[in-house]
């Protein structure tokens, strides 16, 4: 049997597609923010480094000819070095909100990892519907003893007029069932009463855990002063994952 660490579990989410929404744009909106400001740090490296460059190639063509190789060498690293003294003081000067903007974007992360953690499928989904409710024990009461018949015509009426709690009721007396005493599968019936909804909310969860992940990995970029291609490729293709998800949902 697994053995899960419930110290890992946070407290005081709250599970509905209104919160899921809420940290999607409370991700987007952290997330532009940080991209900005990478960005201008990154302009501001990189018109001084222009600038060094240029101040180098003006200081070599001011040297004589026989001068001129020493001069080179001796203004290429010179405009290195300032380049990178700028760099370094930029990454102190921004660490602070660098930092608090990553933390802010990895707790709306983990916050939607734990919401997906609970809703792993329409079929999880559906399950949560109408918990501690009486109208979802009493369905759950009558159905127990239903037949094929009566369970499949309920689950058609819970399709057709989306009760959510009928819905839940069926799934839950399904499952509780042995397979071979199973009117139809409990994942195909939440597919067609929540699965939308469930796809929906998924795309959302996975593009603030997107979100935290790229903000990152750009912050990693400016520290080092290069890009990491396989990490860019890996969150490209995840986003165009999430994009390609929500399109077919709209």
């Amino acid at each position: 049997m697994a053995t899960i660490d419930f110290n890992t579990v946070p407290k005081g989410v709250t599970l509905n597609e209104e919160r899921a929404q809420y940290l999607s744009d409370r991700a987007a909106e952290t997330a532009t923010a940080f991209s900005r400001k990478v960005e201008k740090l990154q302009n501001t490296v990189m018109d001084a480094r222009n600038n060094y460059s240029r101040e180098a190639e003006d200081f070599i063509t001011s040297a004589s000819p026989e001068d001129r190789a020493t001069a080179r060498a001796f203004a290429k690293k010179n405009a290195a070095n300032k380049a990178a003294n700028l760099h370094r003081q930029l990454i102190a000067s921004s660490e602070a909100d660098r930092a608090a903007m990553l933390k802010g974007l990895q707790a709306y992360a983990d916050e939607a990892a734990a919401i997906q953690a609970v809703y792993t499928s329409p079929a999880t989904m559906l399950g949560r519907v109408g918990l501690g409710d009486p109208k979802r024990t009493q369905y759950q009461l009558q159905l127990e003893g239903a037949g094929p018949v009566e369970m499949e015509t309920a689950a058609r009426t819970a399709i057709m007029t989306g009760d959510l709690v009928l819905g839940a009721a069926i799934a839950t007396v399904i499952d509780r069932r042995p397979k071979d005493r199973r009117p139809f599968a409990v994942q195909a019936f939440a597919e067609r009463v929540v699965g939308e909804v469930w796809k929906r909310m998924t795309a959302k969860l996975e593009g603030v855990q997107l979100a935290y992940k790229s903000a990152v990995a750009a912050d990693r970029e400016f520290v080092r002063g290069k890009a990491d291609g396989i990490t860019n490729l890996s969150l490209a293709l995840s986003r165009q994952a999430i994009d390609e998800a929500a399109a077919n949902e709209a």
